[in-house]
Parts: C-alpha cells; sequence; structure tokens
C-alpha cells in the first residue's frame, strides 16, 4: 500500500463536549485522548501501509477521513456520549463505499482491526499515575467499542456486497436482454453491450441452448463460473462464452444442449442462439451440433410437408427381427460416417464381405441403397428417426 498523503494531519471540526467531573478518571482520560486525537490518525496510517488492498482503488483523502471520523467516533462511544448526527451511519457508509471501491473484506476487516491497537497506544500515552490503572479497568469498554464497529462494518460490507452483486447482474441482464431482442442494433449499440459485459464485439464465441430439466442441471453446473453469460427466456437459457483453449465440443458439460461452437463476433450471437434451440429441439442426448443433429431436424421438417416420408422405412426394419434390425442399423451408420467398406469392416470386427452382405440386405429390405447419394440421404434421414438408430453419425 502506498503511503498515504494528505496536506496536513490535523484534528476534525468536532467538538468533545465532556466535562469530566471530580472523580471521573477514565472520562478524564478520553477527554484528554481527544486533545491527542490527530495522533491516533497518525499512527492508524502508519499501520494501514501494512494493509494490500490488491487492486482496489481507494483515494488517499477517503483513507484518511475515515481514519479522522472513526476515531472520534470511538472517543464519543467510549465516553458515553450521543454521536454526531454525521457519525451514526458511519459503519454502514464506510463498508458500502469499500465494497463498492472493490476492497476485499479480509483486507477490510485487517485494517479496521488496527483500531484497537490504535485507541489502545494512545490511552496508554496519556494515561498517568493511577489512570494505567483505570485503562486496564476499562479494557473490555475499549474491545465492545472496536468489535462492535467491526461486527457492524462486516454486516454492512456483505449487505452491500450483495446489492452490488443485484445491481450488477440487473445491468448485465438488461445488456443481454438488448443483445437477444430482434431490434437492429447499430455498431455502438455493439460496443456498449460488449463494455458491459466485459468482452470484445470482435471476439469468437460458442454457445449453447438448454431446455427443459437440462436447465436446472446447466445452472447448477455454471453456477460459479465468471466467464460465462446466460440469459434465459421462455424456458430456454441460453449460455455463451469467448472461445479459448478447451472448448465444450472437447470437454462436454454433462447435459443436454444445442451447441453453435464458432460465432464469430457478438453481434452474430442471437442468430446463433436460434440456431442452437432448433439443436436443442432434435431430441438427441448431450451436446447436439448440426453433424449430429441434420438427419433429425429434416426428418422432422419433411414429415411436416411430406406426410409419411420416413414411414416406409420404419415399417420396412419394423418386420426384421430386432437382432437383424440391430445389425442392419450398425452396418448403415458406420458405412455413411466412413463411407468404406474396409473402414467399416475393421470399425465392426468383421470380414468386409460380410459387410457387403449387410449393406446388401438393407437395401432389399428398406429400397435405398447407401451407395447412391440421394437415396442415402432419403436412408439416414429416415433412419434417424428410429431410437435405436447410433447418434454418431
Amino acid at each position: 500500500m502506498t503511503d498515504i498523503l494528505v496536506p496536513a494531519l490535523v484534528p476534525s471540526a468536532r467538538t468533545f463536549p465532556l466535562e469530566a467531573p471530580a472523580g471521573h478518571q477514565w472520562e478524564d482520560l478520553i477527554r484528554r485522548l481527544w486533545t491527542q486525537r490527530d495522533s491516533l490518525v497518525t499512527d492508524f496510517l502508519s499501520r494501514f501501509e501494512a494493509v494490500s488492498y490488491d487492486d482496489a482503488k481507494v483515494p488517499a483523502e477517503d483513507v484518511y477521513q475515515t481514519a479522522v471520523d472513526t476515531m472520534d467516533m470511538f472517543l464519543y462511544q467510549m465516553a458515553g456520549l450521543e454521536l454526531p448526527p454525521d457519525l451514526r451511519n458511519l459503519p454502514r457508509e464506510v463498508a458500502t463505499r469499500r465494497a463498492s471501491q472493490g476492497v476485499p473484506l479480509q483486507s477490510f476487516l485487517e485494517a479496521v482491526r488496527n483500531d484497537f491497537r490504535v485507541l489502545w497506544k494512545g490511552l496508554e500515552r496519556v494515561a498517568h499515575g493511577d489512570g494505567v490503572n483505570v485503562l486496564v479497568s476499562n479494557m473490555d469498554r475499549v474491545m465492545d467499542v472496536v468489535e462492535g464497529y467491526v461486527s457492524n462494518i462486516q454486516q454492512s460490507f456483505v449487505e452491500a456486497e450483495a446489492l452490488l452483486a443485484r445491481d450488477k447482474q440487473l445491468y448485465r441482464q438488461r445488456l443481454l436482454s438488448r443483445l437477444f431482442s430482434g431490434e437492429p442494433k447499430t455498431p455502438q449499440d455493439l460496443e456498449d453491450i460488449a463494455a458491459g459485459l466485459g468482452v470484445r464485439t470482435a471476439d469468437s464465441f460458442e454457445l449453447l441452448a438448454v431446455i427443459g430439466d437440462a436447465v436446472a442441471e446447466a445452472q447448477r453446473a455454471f453456477l460459479h463460473d465468471r466467464r460465462l453469460h446466460s440469459y434465459e427466456r421462455a424456458g430456454v437459457l441460453y449460455i455463451f462464452r469467448q472461445r479459448r483453449t478447451g472448448s465444450w465440443q472437447q470437454e462436454p458439460p454433462g447435459f443436454a444442449a444445442g451447441y453453435v461452437p464458432n460465432i464469430a463476433g457478438l453481434a452474430a450471437v442471437p442468430a446463433a442462439a436460434s440456431s442452437a434451440l432448433v439443436l436443442a429441439r432434435s431430441g438427441g442426448p448431450g451436446l447436439q451440433t448440426v453433424q449430429e443433429a441434420w438427419q433429425r431436424i429434416a426428418a422432422e421438417l419433411l414429415e411436416q410437408t411430406l406426410p409419411g416420408f420416413c414411414s416406409g422405412v420404419q415399417e420396412a426394419l419394423g418386420r426384421c427381427t430386432d437382432h437383424e434390425r440391430a445389425r442392419l442399423l450398425q452396418v448403415a451408420e458406420s458405412y455413411a460416417r466412413t463411407g468404406s467398406i474396409k473402414e467399416t469392416a475393421e470399425e465392426l470386427y468383421c470380414h468386409r464381405n460380410t459387410v457387403v452382405n449387410r449393406l446388401h440386405s438393407l437395401q432389399q429390405v428398406i429400397g435405398l441403397d447407401l451407395a447412391v447419394p440421394t437415396e442415402a440421404a432419403w436412408a439416414l434421414i429416415a433412419l434417424s428417426t428410429l431410437a435405436e438408430y447410433p447418434r454418431t453419425v
């Protein structure tokens, strides 16, 4: 912590109305310390130099004025006097200010707890003769005053942080609502949104769309991940982040979601969200990219416009035994993915002639030849609707 530079260490303008009656040694001790309270501030600032507030920006004059106000408050309280109006809410005001300045709570409390040492050293300095005994007998009073302040500071700081977090989250949600709205955005709009989210408009992003029961799973999984931006609308949770080493495709999050891996710029995020939602609704497990989900999406769309598009293939395979159907679906998936008799045979641990025979059997059953591209497309779209069809194409 850098030195606290102030123009001059002078007592505050507050007055101390206590005139100690004869025989009231404690009040007299406090009155004497009041006349030397500038030394209390000096001592506090000296100790404060060893406290680190990390990267928090706290003006030097703020630290100084807080030290002055705090020492005055302690002296009033230890004397049993009513606090001046400007000191009555001091703990809450200081805690709120430090929270907004980004000061870590533990560092803040470390600085505050120096107050007892400063007060005790000051009291020792002004105690004379029997004053030392008076000081020792009133130690609990000093501790109660300081600990009460620390307790109020801590509670107020936590409350202020919660309010700041809520306000920050509310602000972020407003920015995200602007981003995901269907309204056109100017370059300045995007710059403002990017600045508020802590990203750049030209960054690359990846995005998840999560629906149904997976929403709660996603919220639990990403609860403490500050790199994410999440927006929920109409029961759909959209989560996106800047692309980095280790994408969601490489490290799947463990719940079903539509996934768009390469989004070029912040302006493209809303369109990617629409695509991810279509992928999420395709019904597949895990992360659903275009590669995983296009066949099921195509099947749904074709069935809507051409009812019965898939039913012929489904009915033909339904007449096979379970064992035969499983073998035909397995060879169809592998061959469609590899495009090679040889690789399919190696993958299925069988002879290439066996692969040829099974593909021929599949053609006879469904009436479509996977070696003919147009027929293969029809077959694969229809096959994707079967629950037992492998999901790796």
